[in-house]
């Protein structure tokens, strides 16, 4: 019997299946995350502003980034690990704690030193929501819902871009940089209490657990979770590429001032909001989730390479293309999570191990892309070439990983 049509389903719990609605848990799932990433964008668009600001170094503007992904790296695992113990409501609230209290301290900073460890709490609380969020979802929606869920889930990066990218540069121009960073920091701490106090259940609420004591270095060796993390690896060194210095370059080049070349990078954002879910639910539909993943890497180095183009009506049209298509990877892939590690006791680990490489994609995509851009005597646009290659191998380790 389908329970929601009979009318047993009320907007806060499945009864049915014990499980709070799962329309109801994705959209406070995601608005809290949504705050969490606006936090980490709201740099790219003032970057210049604010190293002029600290009299910081040319070297040290990009660690307001980086830092996010580095400290990443070295806390996914833990993080898979505690949202297995406290449960992912604990961990996302916590999460949101975390990048509130760092974005006010960097509200504070009178030195680039402070505002980097400012932006490495927020880092924080940014890998314990990205750890925290989809074992959310898979926890506490109901096997058949998962990939529309996560379809959902998957926006909460574009969203707080977006949010980020079109409020900052305003609300800097208004009030400067230390008053935008008290603004972001109010989001997710009102965020964190509206989670705390909606979101009902423990962990394992929606997974048919053993019990069986699963020993978390297992996960290890698991074949096709590497390839899997591997191709998302890739996705987020081409895609922190293009969000970080594809602003800079459209303004710098004279191709579009300071808002236009923030609009046109959030335009995938955009589209991914509508595509995301869409693409969730074809992979719902369709019992795969693989066919949708090679796809959308297939597109994604070549349309992030058109953003680089030296056309305006190039750069949009590559913007559209990576929202559109590109952007389905992070549904497919975190979706994949727990089909890859073949254990329901290991899903809390491995997406520890998948924050580890999207984190340290993201980390290389600030890091390598302003050195490529020097070995082509400054051009932006043979640089974002370079990017098709790349994203190129997420598609040869997608086709390597077994899963459906």
């Amino acid at each position: 019997m389908n329970y929601a049509k009979e009318g047993f389903v009320n907007m806060t719990e499945d009864r049915s299946f014990g499980h709070q609605n799962y329309l109801f848990v994705t959209l406070i799932v995601v608005s809290t995350a949504i705050a969490v990433a606006a936090n980490q964008f709201k740099v790219p668009t003032i970057m210049g502003n604010i190293a002029s600001s600290l009299n910081m170094k040319d070297s040290s503007a990009p660690w307001l980034m980086s830092i996010f992904a580095f400290v990443g790296i070295f806390l996914a695992l833990p993080s898979g690990s505690l949202v297995q113990k406290y449960g992912p409501k604990a961990m996302l609230v916590t999460a949101s704690i975390f990048v509130g209290v760092g974005s006010l301290l960097g509200s504070f900073a009178s030195t680039d030193s402070i505002l980097i460890l400012s932006r490495g709490i927020e880092g924080i609380g940014f890998i314990f929501a990205a750890v925290a969020g989809p074992l959310a979802i898979v926890h506490y929606v109901e096997s058949s819902k998962i990939g529309f869920s996560m379809g959902i889930w998957a926006i909460w990066v574009p969203a707080g871009q977006i949010l980020a990218f079109n409020l900052t540069p305003i609300m800097y121009s208004i009030m400067g940089w230390n008053k935008v960073w008290m603004f972001f920091a109010i989001i997710p701490l009102i965020m964190a209490g509206i989670a705390q106090s909606t979101l009902k259940g423990s962990v394992g609420n929606s997974i048919s657990s053993s019990n069986l004591k699963v020993k978390n270095s297992t996960v290890f060796f698991k074949k096709n979770l590497w390839f899997l993390c591997l191709s998302f690896c890739i996705y987020n060194l081409v895609f922190i590429a293009m969000v970080t210095f594809a602003p800079f370059y459209l303004e710098n080049s004279g191709m579009m001032n300071k808002t236009a070349a923030a609009f046109l990078t959030t335009i995938p954002m955009i589209f991914c909001i509508i595509f995301s879910p869409i693409f969730g639910r074809l992979s719902d539909i369709i019992a795969s989730r693989k066919k949708i993943l090679v796809l959308a890497l297939l597109v994604l180095g070549p349309s992030v390479a058109l953003t680089f183009s030296t056309i305006n009506g190039l750069a949009y049209l590559g913007a559209i293309l990576f929202g559109t298509i590109g952007m389905a990877t992070p549904a497919m892939v975190l979706a994949s999570v727990e089909e890859v590690v073949e254990s329901p006791e290991l899903t809390g680990s491995g997406m520890g191990l998948m924050m580890v490489f999207q984190n340290t994609g993201m980390f290389l995509g600030t890091i390598i892309f302003l050195p490529i851009v020097s070995i082509f005597d400054g051009s932006f646009t043979f640089a974002g070439l370079v990017l098709i290659p790349i994203s190129f191998l997420g598609v040869y380790f997608a086709l390597k990983a077994k899963f459906k």
